[in-house]
């Protein structure tokens, strides 16, 4: 696991030294403006010279905001509230009307339930006469803080200096990324579903269900498609922790081999769902790779930036395109759809598109969506389905069509419809509706784009998310 505390601005012992009188002052004039009040002190509580980042802001922030749900659950008066961003680290304040017993104890609460509670101080202050009084631990005879390494007394092991930093480092790596796990893992699957989702609401699409039409699916409806998209959800969730406990030290293209199981389950469960309509099979072959890679990522940086994302995929799927190999020698009464446009025409399908790490999305539709700056999102979902007709070779599209020349008609349309200002414009929505009537007579569909719309979704909705 990366070191989510070593990168940062480092603070000299002076710097730490001035920012304690500092606080200090700041402490006293807050209880000046509300002598009969209890004030609450939140700050980090990070060792080495590195007291501010990311990873750093992002425990604060848990923590603020779990202390505030504390004090609305207790019905507690929150009279003033201040933050600092200091290179000393952020520093919270919360003027309450409580007293200072009961403070301490709901802060004890609070680091007794929260999992990084190791990295923060919650101190507890009141007024008493003209000086303020820290209301302890053991004022309230309660034992002190354990060490989060070795579970003795806290302080003595801070004063000892009893462990190294890079061992405690160690320890708060391995706690910040096991805490963010649960909540990382959920909110990417509820990106990949509300991806699914959005897809099949996107209205009106060509050849395909949406929430008018079932286009040129007429066992399908929308009703079949959100059914499976909410069978999928839980398995995001398997993908993504296949990806986080998977061990660095294996070669990726193991990773692929071990989720292969969790997508026949989620192909199982979709069947289940649909009465053995195949709404998503493709969707989750690619959320799945895709969410897995993410969860991999995670493990080793702490957080969901997608800039190795490719690279992961690409190590992953090393040896997909082997499944090509020697077709040449297989019967031609057992070759597939795929294998055969392979053969004869050099189209690899969703095999290609994964295995280059889904450079058409990366590279164009999610650049191409997030610099969108006009139209509702229905609009910028299909100019996007259509900036990603212009590059995929839809072996969907082609199956239906029964030729392969269907792709320059399919390519020409999205150009001329995007070239026209696409459905924003008058002319372009004019061009797209012909699209859609001509799709529906020849009982044609791009569903291999529309997964591809999927994985665009659904990597913008992570984007978002950091």
């Amino acid at each position: 696991m990366k070191n989510v505390f070593e990168k940062g601005q480092e603070i000299s012992l002076m710097d730490a030294l001035d920012n304690r009188e500092d606080r200090v002052a700041l402490q006293k004039k807050l209880l000046a403006r509300h002598p009969k009040s209890t004030l609450i002190s939140l700050k980090m509580n990070i060792p080495g010279p590195i007291k501010t980042n990311d990873a750093i802001n992002k425990v604060f922030h848990s923590a603020s905001n779990m202390l505030q749900h504390y004090l609305l659950a207790s019905s507690v008066t929150l009279l003033a509230e201040t933050y600092r961003d200091l290179p000393t680290g952020p520093e919270g304040y919360f003027v309450i009307e409580m007293s200072g017993i009961d403070a301490k104890k709901l802060c004890i609460k609070l680091e007794n339930n929260f999992s990084l509670s190791s990295m923060i101080d919650l101190d507890v202050y009141v007024t008493v006469g003209s000086s303020i009084q820290d209301i302890s631990r053991q004022s309230l005879s309660l034992s002190p803080r354990k060490c989060f390494v070795c579970q003795n007394d806290a302080k003595a092991c801070a004063r000892s200096k009893k462990h190294t930093l890079k061992e405690i480092q160690r320890e708060l790596v391995t706690l910040y990324t096991y805490y963010y796990l649960s909540n990382t893992k959920k909110a990417v699957s509820q990106c990949a579903q509300k991806a699914l989702l959005y897809e099949v609401t996107c209205t009106p699409k060509p050849g395909l269900v949406d929430a008018i039409d079932s286009g040129a699916h007429e066992d399908m409806t929308i009703y079949t498609f959100i059914n499976s998209s909410c069978a999928l959800t839980p398995f995001f969730d398997s993908f993504f922790e296949a990806g986080f406990y998977y061990s660095k030290d294996q070669p990726l293209s193991g990773l692929f081999n071990k989720i292969r199981p969790i997508g026949i389950e989620a192909e199982k469960s979709m069947n289940e769902a649909t009465q053995q309509i195949n709404t998503h099979k493709g969707a989750i072959f690619s959320l799945g790779v895709l969410i897995t890679a993410l969860g991999y990522s995670f493990a080793q940086s702490g957080s969901l930036d997608l800039i190795d994302i490719q690279e992961i995929i690409k190590e992953m799927l090393r040896y997909l395109m082997a499944d090509f190999d020697g077709l040449e020698n297989k019967d031609p009464k057992d070759l597939t759809i795929g294998e055969k446009l392979f053969l004869d025409y050099g189209i690899s399908g969703i095999r290609g598109e994964a295995s280059s790490g889904y450079s058409i999305v990366f590279n164009h539709s999610l650049p191409y969506l997030v610099n969108q700056t006009t139209g509702d999102i229905n609009d910028r979902m299909i100019d996007t389905l259509l900036y990603l007709l212009k590059y995929s070779k839809d072996t969907n599209l082609i199956k239906r069509a029964g030729t392969v020349e269907i792709l320059d008609e399919a390519r020409q349309s999205a150009t001329d419809i995007l070239a026209a200002g696409g459905v924003k414009s008058n002319l372009g929505r004019q061009l797209y509706l012909d699209m859609i009537r001509e799709y529906k007579e020849r009982n044609l569909s791009i569903g291999g784009t529309a997964d591809l719309l999927i994985m665009t979704l659904c990597l913008y909705f992570i984007e978002q998310l950091s």
